[in-house]
């Protein structure tokens, strides 16, 4: 790829270090914010998981409440 005598470097810029430090940070919060969200929906469905396990091994007698 060709360049001209007029490109720079974007890392010759004075503030390159505070927008790649910005985006490095926000970066990390955003995957944090995403791993707490998964998290939170593990373990709703962990909950959900072991409702349903308890339902499943009730013996069919005592059964009570019937959704039709």
């Amino acid at each position: 790829m060709k360049t001209n005598g007029n490109d720079k470097a974007l890392e010759s810029y004075k503030i390159f270090p505070y927008v790649a430090w910005i985006l490095t940070l926000s970066f990390a919060a955003f995957v944090y914010n995403i791993t707490l969200e998964l998290q939170a929906v593990t373990r709703d469905l962990q909950t959900q998981t072991q409702w349903l396990q308890e339902k499943v091994n009730t013996p069919v007698g005592e059964i009570t409440d019937f959704e039709v």
